[in-house]
């Protein structure tokens, strides 16, 4: 008999933040989860996955063909474990991609399990012309076809992308970037009422660092404010020249790179040391750069650190909209250098003050993957309906 909590989950990184949260969340919310998940080499340790797993293969950061011939292989992991699916309520999947190894996986179970895709990003890929883009958006849309649910982090890319670029008029779930497990978090939280280092402004870039431009930005503010403004970056440098990112922070001495960090481990160090939540992201501008709505917006909002980020972008309309933070326009450089020649101790407390006085529940997830959890049975619910007619 079929267990009637049993979700399969397959995921392109096991260690990738958003996977280790779905599983966890899930797992929290009475879900069985099996993990199919491949390990992306990063020149890290692959730590024992904290739920029942089983390894799909190794890829590699854009290496694409790899990642191609490692996914061909995956079929034939998915194969030996078919059974797996054939018991499971529902199957969870991250990215289209992988979603064939999840239509494999129910060929060969010969049981139509449910499936829900999420797409947490546009890649740039899919916006350009050519038979390329043309050949993997027809993929996508084979897969959205073949799904119950498609679960998506911004409704900027159902509005710009899914609706009008995919044709895609199914339901969708909207499963922002926020905080879990925020408990924690939330203790840890120290009232502020100036800056974090006396005399000075501290911005942190805390995330993926991706965005060229905005080293480039950080990199001639810091030099135009050495004893005003300070610089602090966490995370891995990711579709950037090493050498230059390296060559370009390390130039001045109020620019500090703190290397990868801990989720969410190491949030409340980060964001309590620092003024203001750098949100500017131009490594895909007019498309997913300009539709997402980052990790960095919640977790800067639930320690009251004031958001900025580039108008006329969806990260810009959630920061305006929920009163956290500030939106600045072209000529960027001589709108930020203007904001922080004219910033005073008031302009300060009150962003702060605007972002404490949000409610908690704008930034952290549990109540999203309570409803989450809800929209699975409801997919197994239809599903065994429909099997049933």
């Amino acid at each position: 008999m079929n267990a009637p909590r049993s979700l399969v989950f397959i995921g392109p990184e096991r260690t990738d933040a958003r996977s280790v949260k779905r599983i966890a969340a899930l797992s929290a919310e009475g879900w069985q989860v099996t993990g199919f998940t491949f390990h992306r080499e990063r020149g890290q340790a692959d730590p024992v996955p904290a739920w029942d797993n089983i390894h799909l293969g190794t890829s590699y950061s854009r290496r694409y063909f790899q990642r191609l011939w490692a996914i061909l292989c995956a079929f034939g992991v998915v194969f030996r474990h078919r059974r797996r699916i054939r018991e499971a309520a529902a199957i969870y999947v991250i990215n289209p991609d992988n979603a064939f190894l999840a239509l494999f996986g129910r060929l060969v179970s010969r049981r139509r399990v449910p499936m829900v895709v999420e797409i947490a990003d546009i890649q740039p890929v899919m916006t350009r012309a050519g038979l390329t883009a043309r050949v993997l958006r027809c993929f996508e849309r084979f897969v959205l076809r073949r799904c119950r649910l498609l679960v998506t982090t911004s409704p900027g890319f159902v509005r710009h992308y899914f609706e009008p670029v995919q044709q895609y008029r199914g339901p969708v779930f909207l499963l922002e970037n926020k905080v879990y497990p925020s408990a924690g978090l939330i203790a840890a939280r120290q009232p502020r009422t100036g800056p974090a280092w006396p005399g000075r402004w501290t911005i942190g870039f805390f995330g993926v660092l991706r965005c060229q431009r905005s080293i480039d930005l950080i990199c001639r503010l810091a030099a135009e404010f050495p004893e005003k403004l300070t610089f602090v970056l966490r995370g891995v440098p990711a579709g950037l020249d090493a050498d230059l990112f390296h060559q370009q922070t390390g130039g001045h001495s109020n620019i500090e790179y703190g290397g990868p960090y801990r989720y969410p481990d190491d949030l409340a160090a980060m964001y309590g040391r620092v003024d203001f939540n750098w949100c500017f992201d131009f490594s895909a501008a007019g498309t997913n750069s300009t539709w997402l709505l980052p990790n960095r917006i919640y977790e800067g909002g639930l320690y009251h650190c004031p958001a900025l980020a580039f108008a006329d972008t969806e990260t810009a309309a959630w920061v305006t909209a929920n009163h956290c933070g500030e939106a600045f326009s072209e000529d960027l450089h001589a709108q930020l250098h203007a904001f922080f020649a004219a910033l005073t101790l008031e302009k300060w407390q009150a962003l702060h003050a605007a972002c404490a006085s949000a409610p908690d529940e704008l930034f952290t997830a549990e109540s999203d993957y309570t409803r989450l959890s809800a929209a699975l049975e409801r997919c197994k619910v239809l599903e065994r309906g429909r099997a049933g007619q």
